[in-house]
């Protein structure tokens, strides 16, 4: 169904994408901003330790958000809440994954305009960057969640793409002896490394439980859910084996933009403009879904047929918050690392697990009545 030309919300929860195109939604969104934000980088060296048990957590984490969905179908996030709440305190905690949505929303959008800000056009205010950025999504968000898809078609698969190009540039450069020694400090840095990666970013994917009632296909949710991990995991592993084997584990570990770093050391080729193409893929990508999600979220609460009525205020407001939430870029990161994970465990982990059992539980209840 073209949901270009109806504007009512009807036509909208009809809107269907593909399994194709959810899979390639989820590699944007998973990418998003690690292209200058690594979250693993924190065990140094021992990070390609931390990206495979981050995976491995995450590909639970995001079992548990498939396994809801599949539990509720057809279903969205604030109708599962509703539903397994009660009304009342359904809608409640619907409000803050809503604000959840919006915060994550305008994360992504400062880590976009502090990147631009530094390396591109350090002239040019961060508002402006910002704005810009914003007005384009906006449009895609406000043509559907098919037109996502197919966007997401043409222009996702350009990230591994840049990456590899990237990578391959720079073969003749590299160390293999930087991830020498192995666990010099311990697993602690490593496991702190790895959950910070499974919080940042598979634990937002929950934003994608309002957009798995549009699967066409719902028996592959699954393997679609599983084959994004295991695709974003390598492409980690890729980036950081690059990175470290260029850069040294000290040079990447204090490097503020780290891949932009690396792209700058190939030898008479300016690869510089990928990175940041990366970062729009993959940052726009985060932030529409993001926002996407908000919108339909706070459009279910209200009552409100169509959610395009609320998506340009939105948007403002998170260009607005993403100007205001951050006093620097030191404290960007700092907040990345030290506060995020903690502050997600409640949207990431404990409420969709209640969400779960109590799925698991009428599901139980609807097989015994049989």
């Amino acid at each position: 169904m073209d949901i270009e030309n109806d504007w009512s919300g009807k036509v909208m929860e009809k809107s269907r994408i593909s399994s194709i195109q959810l899979f390639l939604l989820l590699i944007g969104f998973l990418f998003g901003s690690t292209v200058i934000l690594n979250p693993a980088l924190s065990a140094k060296n021992d990070a390609w330790l931390a990206i495979i048990f981050g995976g491995v957590g995450g590909t639970l984490l995001i079992g548990v958000y498939v396994s809801i969905a599949l539990l509720n179908p057809s279903k969205t996030l604030v109708e599962i809440l509703r539903d397994r709440f009660g009304k009342f305190i359904g809608n409640a905690v619907a409000i803050l994954y809503i604000w959840y949505f919006i915060h994550l929303a305008s994360l992504v959008f400062r880590n976009f305009g502090e990147f631009i800000v530094t390396v591109t056009f350090p002239e040019t205010p961060m508002v402006v960057v910002i704005g810009i950025f914003a007005v384009l999504l906006v449009y895609g968000v406000n043509s559907g969640i098919e037109v996502m898809g197919r966007l997401s078609e043409l222009f996702v698969p350009i990230i591994p793409i840049m990456a590899l190009i990237i990578s391959l540039s720079l073969i003749t450069t590299h160390d293999f002896t930087a991830f020498l020694p192995m666990l010099e400090n311990g697993m602690a840095p490593v496991l702190n490394a790895a959950f910070i990666f499974i919080t940042f970013p598979f634990g937002e994917t929950i934003a994608f439980l309002m957009l798995f009632p549009h699967l066409n296909k719902k028996g592959n949710l699954k393997k679609v859910s599983a084959l994004s991990v295991l695709f974003i995991v390598a492409l980690s592993l890729l980036i950081f084996i690059r990175d470290i084997s260029v850069l040294g584990s000290d040079l990447m570990y204090r490097a503020t933009f780290t891949p932009h770093l690396t792209s700058l050391l190939i030898p008479g080729l300016n690869v510089e403009p990928l990175v940041d193409i990366n970062l729009l893929i993959g940052g726009g990508t985060k932030i529409s879904v993001c926002i996407y999600a908000a919108v339909k979220a706070l459009s279910q609460v209200l009552g409100i047929g169509d959610y395009r009525n609320l998506s340009t205020a939105i948007t403002t407001f998170c260009v607005v918050l993403s100007i205001w939430i951050y006093e620097n870029v030191l404290e960007m990161f700092s907040w990345a690392e030290k506060v995020w994970p903690y502050y997600s465990i409640p949207f990431q982990i404990i409420i969709p697990l209640i969400l779960l059992a109590l799925s698991l539980k009428k599901e139980k209840k609807a097989q015994d009545s049989k």
